[in-house]
């Protein structure tokens, strides 16, 4: 598999295999899939748990906890 800046393996998005494990999601978890690849998301949320232990606002990334 090649690397990518996208993720660790660039793979051919038009392969359904390469979706089977979205298969049956939610809407909550499509959107967690996509957030959790953000790397502006991950930056965002690795200083947020280590400097302020979630004390940081989450909504501008869409994050409402209830």
């Amino acid at each position: 598999m090649r690397r990518s800046a996208a993720g660790p393996a660039a793979e051919n998005w038009q392969d359904p295999a390469c979706y089977a494990g979205l298969h049956g999601i939610d809407r909550a978890g499509l959107m967690w899939e996509w957030l959790r690849r953000d790397p502006d998301y991950v930056a965002w949320h690795a200083q947020a748990s280590r400097i302020t232990r979630g004390a940081v606002d989450p909504s501008p990334w869409g994050l409402h906890f209830r």
